[in-house]
């Protein structure tokens, strides 16, 4: 167990990255501390492209840190917002990793 799995590092700052760019993004779009019942388009369209970005195979794997850059757009947000692209991100890579483990697709 010498070796060090780079490619978890990589998606951890990733997702730090990905998490301040959601950050600076919602307080620049929203005044509001919190709004309920509004999706994101912005969010929505990263966690989904983050979620279906888990089942495609990248040279040297490089799906996963964009993946987790992308679904940390959503994580990262104020409370309140983002919540809802989130979880629909991680439903779908969720599925995804199923699907490709029972070898459906």
């Amino acid at each position: 167990m010498n070796e060090v799995p780079y490619s978890m590092l990589y998606c951890v700052i990733s997702l730090v990255i990905g998490g301040f760019l959601g950050l600076s993004y919602s307080y620049n779009r929203y005044i509001q501390p919190y709004v309920e019942g509004s999706i994101d388009k912005l969010a929505l369209i990263c966690s989904i492209f983050g979620g279906l970005l888990f089942l495609v195979n990248l040279p040297y794997t490089l799906n996963y840190p964009i993946a987790c850059l992308l679904l940390g757009i959503p994580f990262g947000m104020r409370p309140g917002y983002g919540n809802i692209e989130l979880i629909i991100g991680i439903i779908i890579a969720t599925i995804g990793y199923l699907i490709k483990i029972w070898g459906i697709l």
